[in-house]
């Protein structure tokens, strides 16, 4: 019963626009009415429920159409990929911004698609402003749809999808959007490295009002895949931009600038994070992430930095060891001062051991001057026995409790 009613309705609509439409045949056909092929392409595409999701694309339109009707509106699909008045990215982003879209963007969803199955290699011909809007169409005009095109252009052409995106973001962003459509192609466990590259610096500059876990993201991605003087350049800017910040985006970009210009911006972050804990919290888990990934990063991490970080965060985070056993024997942030001392052991550096007995004098790392004294004496034993090797983090850290160089205060209420 249900398949005839369908059958029927199908039969009722060829006939209303065979009616409708023929008169109209040419326009469709060289693609300049939008209007007309405008449901035809969301029924290509599967948008229409109706409309069985197995049956080829190009088989949908003629149930909606004779045979002729129906080739002139596959014709039309193509034709219209030629057109110079399609609507350009930073339009499309921008009405997305406010959740808009433009219809026309599904006309030339299915004319790309069908250029791709006559030949994959010619969607490169289409001129450059349409395949930009045809990206930005591919997140906005969401369809049922696979767009081989888009993957195709992501693999062999990936600098004309991260062009576009850039612009396309960038609108929304102007237009105050709290989400961009496609980050996970910046954001997840597996990102595009092209992408991030040509993307990750307009994200952070025009990015107004991300949350601070965003940011946080970003810039280590931007760490990653920009440069130095840029990044340095687009944080200055949004610092500059005061209103638009939060305690914890301020102390981001703060931490940043003086990754990147230690010596400029020392004076500025130590004053912005002074003796409170909810400041040096943040950023000590900002540092550790940073300092983790310190061989794969545009920053040169050094042991004056690391030295001075220290003594802004370490005094805050005396070692404390857990009541509850299954969280291990040092909480998390003492685990995570006890990795920047680490990188102090690690280091080879001429001038590591100056940098130490600096922080040795300072009064505020007294509490630490047993962990001091062990890395003192670490690198003695490196320079003068042969043979001997720097303990991994796991046994360095057992051997600082053997050895009573940790005090091992216990707080149950401090759980990182």
């Amino acid at each position: 019963m249900d398949n005839k009613v369908i059958a029927l309705d199908f039969e009722l609509t060829r006939s209303e626009n065979d009616e409708q439409l023929l008169p109209q045949i040419e326009s469709i056909r060289n693609g300049e009415n939008f209007q007309a092929l405008i449901p035809f392409a969301k029924a290509y595409l599967g948008l229409f429920y109706v409309i069985d999701s197995e049956i080829p694309a190009h088989e949908k339109i003629k149930l909606l159409a004779n045979n002729d009707l129906a080739e002139a509106v596959l014709q039309g699909f193509e034709a219209s990929i030629l057109r110079t008045d399609i609507t350009c990215v930073e339009k499309i982003g921008h009405a997305m911004a406010e959740h808009k879209e433009f219809a026309e963007g599904y006309v030339i969803l299915a004319g790309l698609d069908l250029i791709a199955n006559k030949s994959i290699a010619n969607i490169i011909k289409v001129n450059d402003e349409v395949l930009a809007s045809a990206v930005a169409f591919h997140y906005s005009n969401k369809t049922n749809h696979h767009d081989q095109w888009f993957e195709y252009l992501l693999t062999h052409h990936n600098n004309k999808v991260s062009a576009a995106l850039a612009k396309y973001w960038q609108a929304m962003l102007k237009n105050n959007a709290t989400y961009i459509p496609g980050r996970n192609l910046t954001f997840s466990d597996s990102p595009d490295s092209d992408v991030i590259q040509y993307t990750v610096l307009p994200l952070l500059e025009h990015w107004k009002n991300c949350k601070a876990k965003t940011l946080f993201q970003l810039l280590q991605l931007a760490f990653k895949y920009s440069e130095a003087d840029k990044l340095l350049d687009v944080c200055e800017g949004i610092l500059s931009n005061e209103e638009v910040l939060n305690e914890k985006t301020r102390l981001y970009c703060i931490a940043t600038t003086y990754l990147l210009a230690p010596d400029k911006y020392l004076t500025n972050l130590t004053n912005y994070v002074g003796r409170v804990k909810l400041k040096i919290m943040p950023l000590l888990d900002f540092m550790t992430v940073v300092i983790a990934q310190q061989n794969e990063i545009i920053i040169d991490i050094n042991d004056k930095m690391v030295s001075q970080l220290l003594r802004m965060i370490a005094p805050i985070f005396p070692p404390q060891q857990h009541v509850y056993g299954t969280l291990g024997s040092l909480d998390i942030n003492s685990r995570n001062v006890m990795l920047m001392f680490y990188f102090l052991v690690c280091s080879n550096n001429k001038n590591v051991i100056n940098e130490i007995k600096i922080l040795r004098k300072a009064r505020v790392m007294k509490i630490y001057s047993g962990v001091i004294d062990n890395i003192l004496e670490l690198h003695m034993r490196k320079n003068n026995e042969e043979g001997f090797i720097i303990p991994d983090f796991e046994s360095y850290v057992k051997d600082l409790v053997a050895n009573n160089k940790l005090d091992g205060r216990s707080n149950k209420f401090d759980l990182g």
